[in-house]
């Protein structure tokens, strides 16, 4: 198998900063922060339950954000919050201390909780849309080799080794030196570092934890208690491995914050980071500006002509696989399993790129081959397994589509670049001029605008306007006759085409709004 050349961009401005990871010269991940979008994935805050509610066993936090904090009864650890003297719940089953954690029993959230109760929580996902943030008490704090798990003496290690000999070793070394009441997990690149680096780590994180819980003592009400790390050092932590050629970065400041994080536990790896200084903007030097504009395009063209549509709706993202232009040079069956197998590499891609977290719906070309639909099913799978976000997906249906879920975390780009346009309401589609006009008549029929005045006029779009006058104003005296009006156009570049506004002609007064439902 090829070995795949990765390479990290951070591109600074005074507005925004972005970090991209390439595969193969090919954009796959784009991460963007905004001042007045910092993104809050991962704080910690001491937080004030506000209400709870049992019909749906969650209750609000007040976490000191515009929005109140959404925490569910599967995010609650009875061990973090009440004495384990307490008769009213068993607390936990005999597992032992490590699985504390992991095995508690689930308890109707109005006896964990009460109202007016001071509690630590963590942001599990951010604000999306107008969904309130989503918090846990079940509280971690992510290095760059280990996560720390306050209130457990659970020892993980990542799932990516199967080596029972290295786990027992890694175990060993994190059991040497942890103290009680406090758990880590090894991380995948944590699995290839020395004993010294995980011990340097390890009090590094613990050192986080006791400051955490000091700011948690102090002070009274609602505030955050530990900040995320910058997207710059986030990045670098989480994407910066062996497996990474070179990171490149055009601001002195990002640059100077990424050495001084990788010289407290990786400094071999400060020589791959690289200050770039040109003028040809660092994006357009790796020629991805253009993927970047593309990443929020409903229609992606692949190779050989087929082409992919990306649609939005509240609860789901349907993806429909189309031939285009690949008529192939041999049979149908070739061609169609040829395209799905393209297709399948570009929405793995597009999948990261634009960060689509939920429920998506593949519809794949149907194949006739049972054996083509095992391949397509196995390069999903396999091509999935590179995304650093949970991810799984289903086989194909009889009717050729796939499910895949992706975990949700933040908002996506389309969330982060776009707002609903106001004309169409998230539809993506306006009203035509013909079906603007029969709502300007049923508003005139509903509406007894001749105790207004009979002379009226009537403001549209410029396609609305062009509509109504064309073949010698036809539309427009029918409309005249029919509700004993004189209705002048009046042309108006600020309207969009599905809206219209009626004047009163002598007073030059809106009368729309008055009737309007």
């Amino acid at each position: 198998m090829a070995t795949t050349k990765r390479i990290i961009l951070f591109n600074a401005t005074s507005t925004e900063k972005r970090a991209a990871l390439l595969e193969n010269g090919k954009l796959v991940e784009l991460v963007v922060e905004r001042p007045d979008q910092y993104r809050i994935l991962g704080n910690i805050y001491r937080g004030r339950v506000t209400a709870i509610l049992p019909g749906i066993q969650s209750a609000f936090i007040d976490v000191g954000l515009e929005q109140a904090a959404f925490l569910h009864v599967s995010d609650v650890d009875p061990t973090l919050l009440l004495d384990v003297a307490d008769n009213r719940i068993e607390r936990y089953t005999d597992r032992g201390a490590r699985s504390k954690r992991k095995h508690f029993v689930k308890v109707p959230i109005e006896e964990v909780l009460e109202k007016g109760q001071d509690v630590l929580v963590q942001i599990l996902k951010e604000p999306i849309g107008n969904k309130s943030p989503k918090v846990t008490t079940q509280l971690s704090l992510a290095g760059r080799f280990l996560v720390l798990v306050p209130d457990s003496d659970f020892i993980g290690i990542s799932k990516k080794t199967s080596d029972r000999i290295e786990k027992k070793r890694l175990k060993q070394i994190i059991s040497r030196y942890k103290p009680e009441g406090v758990g880590f997990i090894v991380r995948t690149i944590g699995l290839k570092v020395t004993e010294q680096d995980l011990i340097h780590e390890m009090k590094s994180l613990i050192d986080q934890w006791r400051k955490a819980q000091r700011q948690a003592l102090s002070g009274k009400g609602p505030k955050r208690i530990l900040k995320e790390c910058s997207i710059t050092t986030q990045v670098i932590r989480d994407l910066f491995s062996e497996d990474v050629a070179e990171v490149h970065v055009d601001s002195k400041e990002d640059y100077n914050e990424i050495l001084a994080y990788l010289k407290t536990g990786s400094s071999e790896l400060c020589k791959r980071v690289k200050l770039y200084n040109k003028h040809l903007p660092l994006f357009d030097k790796f020629g991805i500006e253009h993927d970047v504009e593309k990443s929020l395009k409903r229609k992606v063209w692949i190779r050989h002509g087929g082409y992919l549509y990306f649609d939005h709706a509240e609860a789901l993202l349907a993806i429909d696989v189309n031939t285009g232009r690949n008529v192939g040079k041999k049979d149908l069956e070739e061609t169609i399993f040829e395209t799905n197998m393209e297709a399948a590499r570009e929405i793995c891609r597009q999948l990261r790129l634009r960060d689509i977290g939920g429920l998506i719906v593949v519809d794949f070309i149907d194949m006739k081959k049972t054996e083509n639909k095992r391949r397509l099913e196995r390069e999903m799978r396999s091509l999935l397994t590179k995304d650093s976000t949970a991810v799984s997906c289903t086989g194909l249906s009889k009717f050729g589509l796939m499910e895949i879920t992706r975990k949700r975390v933040r908002p996506g780009l389309q969330e982060l670049f776009t707002d609903v346009c106001h004309s169409c309401n998230g539809l993506g589609r306006v009203f035509n001029p013909a079906t603007v006009t029969g709502r300007i008549d049923r508003f005139l029929s509903r509406t007894n605008l001749r105790q207004e005045s009979k002379n009226l006029i009537l403001s549209v779009s410029p396609s609305v306007a062009s509509f109504i006058q064309k073949d010698n104003n036809h539309i427009l005296m029918e409309l005249n006759k029919s509700h004993k009006l004189s209705l002048t156009i009046q042309i108006n570049e600020n309207l969009d085409q599905d809206e219209f506004e009626l004047y009163d002609q002598r007073s030059n007064q809106a009368i729309t709004d008055k009737y309007s439902s």
